[in-house]
Formats: structure tokens, C-alpha cells, sequence
């Protein structure tokens, strides 16, 4: 039962967070400006992925990060995220980064950024770019010194997997 209460606690979240037509904030949390906030937040966020800056990206990250890339174990805790995050970067660098269909919900505390990336990858031993698309949603929450942290998030590929190579 315990083990299923994070992914309890996401679904209940998400649906508090992504209530009404509007990108909007519960009114008592500051409203727009939560919303303004959260944006340059994830900007930024991203941005330092583009820039393949790993301290840049890891001051982002809630200690309690829970990332769910595809076709790997789940990611837990900053400590995994930083080594997970140091061994990608050891294998490629971003060469583009661009993310449509954005839609971020800004609830009391919590915030759910969804869309669709194109993502150029360049592998660090040389080689061809490899471009990866798919879909995303990010699980943001505003800690207790009052910045935005990356908590969640959950991507998958809309490229099909390569056949795996002949021995």
C-alpha cells in the first residue's frame, strides 16, 4: 500500500493543479505572479538542459525528485538524479531543445507542466544526432524557501525504439 501512495498522491495533485480552462493560480497563493514565476522557473530549468549545465540543472531539483525517463528503472532522490544526469551527460549533449503544446496548471504549493519536446542529442564519442520526440509532464512544487523545484516528471518517445544490433 505505502509504495502505491506517491502515485496516489500525483494523480490527486495533478487533478487539483489542472482544474478549470484557465492557466491560472488558486487565489490565495499570490495568482498570477505564482504563474509568472513557475514560467521563468521552468524556462530557466530548461534552458540550463540546453546548456548542458549540470549545476544549473541540479539547483532546480527537489531533493525528493522522482524522474521516470523511458525504458529505465525510476529515478529517486537528487543523489540519484545528479549521478543519472552525470552519466547522460557523459554520453551526449543537447544540441536542441524545443517544447510545444506547453500547458502549465499553478495550484497552492504545486504547479503540472505538460507538452511535446524535439530534443537533438549529439553523442559525446562522435557520430550522427539523434533526435527524440514525444511527450512530457513535469510535477512542480514550491519548497519552504519559496522557489519552484522539479519534483516529478514522467517523458516518453514518440520514436520508435532502434532493432537491437546483430551479434
Amino acid at each position: 500500500m505505502s509504495r502505491h501512495l506517491p502515485w496516489a498522491a500525483l494523480v490527486i495533485v495533478t487533478l487539483a493543479c489542472c482544474k478549470g480552462p484557465q492557466r491560472t493560480a488558486a487565489s490565495n497563493t499570490g495568482g498570477v505572479a505564482d504563474s509568472a514565476t513557475v514560467d521563468a522557473t521552468t524556462t530557466a530549468f530548461h534552458q540550463s538542459l540546453r546548456a548542458n549545465d549540470l549545476e544549473k540543472f541540479m539547483s532546480y531539483v527537489a531533493e525528493d525528485v522522482f524522474f521516470m525517463p523511458p525504458g529505465e528503472p525510476p529515478i529517486r532522490g537528487r543523489d540519484s538524479m545528479r549521478k543519472w544526469t552525470t552519466s547522460f551527460l557523459g554520453q551526449y549533449r543537447t544540441s536542441t531543445l524545443t517544447l510545444s503544446d506547453r500547458e502549465v496548471r499553478v495550484g497552492d504549493g504545486w504547479a503540472v507542466e505538460l507538452g511535446t519536446f524535439a530534443w537533438t542529442l549529439q553523442p559525446v564519442a562522435g557520430g550522427a544526432a539523434i533526435v527524440d520526440r514525444g511527450n512530457y509532464m513535469q510535477l512542480w512544487k514550491r519548497e519552504g524557501d519559496g522557489k519552484w523545484r522539479f519534483a516529478r516528471e514522467i517523458y516518453n518517445s514518440s520514436v520508435p525504439p532502434e532493432p537491437a544490433a546483430a551479434k
